[in-house]
């Protein structure tokens, strides 16, 4: 033990000594136009592994053991420097402003880092700079002017990202990644916006990929992919606080709001301290409390008319109407009672008449107070110049409501990640798990579906319940001589007696017993619990092969599904599914590096599914002229169906609602026994029911659902012309194969005699994941122009399409984009002496457009848009503050992202930060 210590003791020593016989540069870093000190700089000792950052105040140090030296100043926004250091001194760096346009680097599109112009495919980029002159009051909704995207907004704190059509709120085909960690739930598999992403304060930058992304992220980046990036502690320190104070729900007279005027506030902080050479850590904490943008579409789902004109309307944002009855046994029922009635009813029974229960509003049923926090911590430990340990974790809760077969309250849902990782220059070692908990959720449709039959039941199996009463008063006003319109309306009152008010004690207490109640027991809650565990390495050969530049790596990935039989059919424990993955890159340079070829390729097995998945991207650019680059990509995509459209099993609980299924074997023949009574396609039980033919029945042919395919090819052209102007133009053309979509069946289980169909009583209905038969193909193009006006003005316009064709009628493709955007921005980074001044200002337009929501909560046309956001900005720089006076939809003409969304108005607000610039 003796000679341990005496060890220690002379490693100590020889340290010391080491550390005795370096020197130290340091020194400030400027801005030339302002003379205010440059915060975060990066300086690099040329061709070593010492570095630094600068700090709030623009100071820096490096340790150098032996001179002469270069130090390499770099900083998005300003030209690259280099400074020659012969001896230990003190430097005054003083850097000057340069165009972003040629400066601009990309990690995402080939997993290397590349500068954006030489792209090999499709990229969109921001950065903390234009975060900070958005007028949007979030940097998530910023998203949305970018080039190629598109956004369906279910709430304020819930936002769902697409590129190139397919658009939905909680898009399963969409990868969104922060550090390195795919941000989906583990249970629903879509990404969770802005709930688990950075707080407003810690994002470095994001990057954002159109099309296809499997090759080299798998199977959830088949409609693309976004990476968020968060702020390194090391480079950016100190405290950061950030107060938005705002107004929304400004009612005009067309909006038909049912709020009125209501508080937004968002808080956010960060805290970041570099301690010596080795070791940082950051922490960040962020509060969003507001009213939400509520849903208020009464269009009918089940016809043209309206509340007062269809019996049986059943409205996209009134809940409880999908209770839909033909009521002519009853009216038959009534003339067998009564055979003087036949002059009144036998009439009615020359068709169908079919009648629905009474829905309820969004606004008063679906509590519209938004709440959300966001809490972050990261340590980091330099084991060595080349690597770094990171640990961390984020945690998000809160309430909000979110979109998808209907209308979801999310209440006091958790999420949490936690992340351990090794990162060096060249590979990485990461792993990390994500958590959920689905807390007190509550399922609008279904849960007022129960509460109307918790008041009144629909049939009691004699001559009681809603539909008796509603069939007794419709005779009865027909016989005092009604017209059958107000009859309906007059039966409709007589049986709505006694029917619970919104926000009653009655329609409380009924609410919150059956939203409290897991499906399993005739209830509407799931009880998600499901996790994920996911583990990465990746290796970059860049220092080893010079010939290429290749990476490989390799993923594991474990879902345990966990949701008590709720949602899944975990009744036994959680079901466990794998994913493995491996993939390979190559980029060889050419013709005195002005054509870069590369290949990537992946293949990816998940034990739910027979066969492994290989993808494959081929692409290549070419510098015809400098600083003018064509682009051409092939890429064949994949995408594993979701854990929801495979197993989704609420159908399996003791209430008869129409949920959606998942399409695996597993149910379709294990649970609802489709290979024992033949399901058949509800358009045709429809017509079947019409016509009385057996010939217009047509079976559904019951396939294990698959994994979806696409095959992809994009040609785009960019440039920088006179380093002031950056275009970009593309084209793409997409061919899907086994798409998945959802389609109606019908069966009638216990028996295989088709003739059951004619009574609606005998079958069940289903809406089911299953792969479209037809071949479908999507194309669009896109182009946009960045103009660097100097002294900090800047102007931006994009323009893109998407386009379907081969859509099968039978399924629903939620095709949901317009057919072409319009997005435009103009503003000031910092202007006045010492650029304390700054504006910004962007439009996004949008033409009227067909969408469609999955699972039957509707379809239709969302009306044309055109959105203003808008901002004047000061700082106040020796108080290192800022102020900013904004906008959000400044004219405040409601609009809509899609069907079953809510209408948003203008949002107004003051910001107020300290050291966020």
């Amino acid at each position: 033990m003796k000679h341990f210590y005496y060890a220690i003791l002379f490693l100590l020593m020889i340290a010391s000594g080491t550390l005795h016989a370096q020197s130290v540069v340091s020194g400030t870093v400027i801005d030339n136009d302002t003379q205010q000190a440059l915060p975060g700089v990066n300086i690099a000792v040329k061709g070593q592994a010492e570095g630094d950052f600068t700090s709030n105040d623009g100071a820096f140090n490096i340790k150098v053991n032996n001179f002469p030296i270069t130090l390499v100043f770099s900083f998005i926004g300003f030209e690259t420097q280099e400074i020659e250091v012969t001896s230990a001194t003190s430097l005054k760096v003083t850097m000057m402003p340069a165009s972003l346009l040629m400066q601009e680097v990309v990690v995402a599109a080939s997993r290397t880092a590349q500068r954006k112009i030489e792209s090999p495919v499709t990229i969109e980029r921001f950065s903390t700079k234009d975060i900070l002159n958005s007028p949007q009051a979030n940097y998530y909704d910023m998203i949305q002017g970018l080039k190629g995207v598109d956004v369906t907004v279910s709430s304020i704190g819930f936002t769902s990202v697409t590129t190139r059509g397919f658009n939905t709120s909680g898009n399963t085909n969409f990868l969104q990644m922060v550090d390195g960690m795919d941000n989906q739930a583990p249970g629903l598999n879509f990404p969770l916006g802005n709930v688990l992403g950075p707080t407003q304060l810690d994002v470095d930058n994001v990057e954002l990929l159109s099309g296809a992304s499997s090759a080299l992220y798998g199977s959830r980046g088949l409609n693309g992919a976004m990476i968020i990036t968060s702020k390194d502690p090391f480079q950016h320190q100190g405290l950061s606080v950030q107060l938005n104070q705002g107004v929304n729900h400004v009612k005009n007279k067309k909006s038909n709001d049912p709020v009125d005027a209501s508080p937004y506030t968002d808080i956010a902080l960060r805290y970041a301290k570099r301690l010596g050479d080795k070791f940082a850590f950051k922490v960040n904490f962020q509060y969003t409390k507001a009213h939400d943008w509520v849903a208020t579409d009464t269009t009918n789902k089940n016809g043209t008319g309206t509340r007062y004109t269809d019996p049986n309307y059943n409205g996209v944002n009134l809940y409880g109407g999908a209770t839909s009855v033909d009521i002519n046994p009853f009216l038959m029922y009534a003339l067998s009672q009564d055979a003087s009635l036949a002059p009144i009813i036998e009439p009615l029974l020359q068709k169908e008449n079919k009648v629905a229960r009474t829905g309820y509003p969004e606004y008063g049923y679906l509590n519209n107070n938004i709440e959300l926090i966001k809490a972050n911590a990261e340590l980091r430990y330099k084991i060595s110049p080349k690597v770094q340990a990171i640990v961390s974790g984020t945690y998000g809760t809160g309430s909000l409501v979110y979109t998808n077969d209907t209308r979801y309250q999310l209440n006091d849902f958790k999420v949490g990640q936690v992340r351990a990782e090794l990162a060096s220059k060249n590979w990485f070692l990461r792993a990390y798990t994500t958590l959920e908990n689905s807390g007190n959720t509550l399922i609008a449709g279904p849960t007022a579906q129960l509460i109307n039959e918790g008041w009144k039941v629909s049939y009691d199996g004699g001559a009681g319940g809603w539909y008796p009463e509603y069939t007794g008063a419709l005779i009865q006003a027909l016989a005092m001589g009604a017209d059958i319109n107000s009859a309906h309306l007059a039966a409709r009152s007589y049986a709505d007696i006694g029917r619970p008010e919104l926000g009653s004690a009655e329609f409380n207490s009924l609410k919150q017993a059956i939203s409290q109640k897991p499906i399993t027991e005739g209830g509407t809650l799931f009880l998600d619990r499901s996790k994920l565990f996911n583990a990465a390495f990746q290796y970059n050969f860049s220092d080893i092969i010079k010939w290429a530049e290749i990476i490989a790596g390799v993923n594991y990935r474990m879902y345990n599904l966990d949701s008590k039989g709720t949602l899944f059919p975990d009744y036994d424990g959680p079901i466990n599914m794998y994913e493995y993955s491996g993939y390979a890159q190559i980029i060889k340079r050419l013709l005195e590096e002005k054509l870069a070829l590369t290949g990537s390729i992946r293949l990816d097995k998940n034990t739910l599914f027979e066969e492994a998945k290989p993808t494959l991207r081929l692409s290549s650019v070419y510098e015809v002229a400098n600083q003018n680059y064509i682009r051409f990509s092939y890429q064949n995509a994949y995408s594993f169906p979701s854990n929801i459209q495979a197993l989704q099993n609420t159908l399996n609980g003791t209430n008869p609602l129409s949920f959606s299924a998942g399409g695996s074997s597993y149910l379709l023949n294990g649970t609802y026994h489709f290979d024992q009574y033949a399901p058949y396609t509800l358009k045709s039980v429809e017509a079947y029911q019409e016509s009385g033919d057996p010939a217009d029945l047509k079976k559904y042919i019951v396939n294990d659902i698959k994994p979806q395919s696409a095959n992809s090819f994009e040609l785009g052209y960019a440039a920088v012309l006179g380093k002031r102007v950056l275009i970009d133009v593309l084209g793409y053309y997409a061919t899907w194969q086994d798409f998945v979509s959802y389609t109606d069946v019908a069966n009638t289980p216990g028996t295989q005699d088709p003739t059951a169909f004619q009574d609606p009583s005998t079958y069940v209905k289903y809406n089911i994941a299953y792969n479209n038969s037809e071949s479908v193909n999507t194309y669009g193009y896109a182009a946009s122009v960045n103009v660097d006006l100097t002294k900090n003005f800047m102007a931006k316009v994009n323009y893109y399409s998407d386009h379907i064709r081969n859509n099968d009628d039978e399924g629903v493709t939620r095709f949901n984009t317009p057919n072409y955007h319009i997005n435009l921005e103009f503003g000031n980074t910092g202007f006045g002496k010492k650029k304390e001044f700054s504006f910004n200002t962007t439009l996004r337009y949008k033409p009227g457009y067909f969408y469609q929501v999955a699972g039957g909560l509707g379809q239709g046309t969302v009306p044309a848009s055109t959105v203003i956001d808008a901002y004047v900005g000061y700082k106040v720089i020796k108080a290192h503050s800022t102020i900013k006076l904004g906008a959000t939809n400044l004219t405040n003409k409601y609009y809509s992202t899609g069907i079953a969304n809510p209408m948003i108005g203008g949002m107004y607000y003051i910001s107020l930060g300290y050291n966020v610039f």
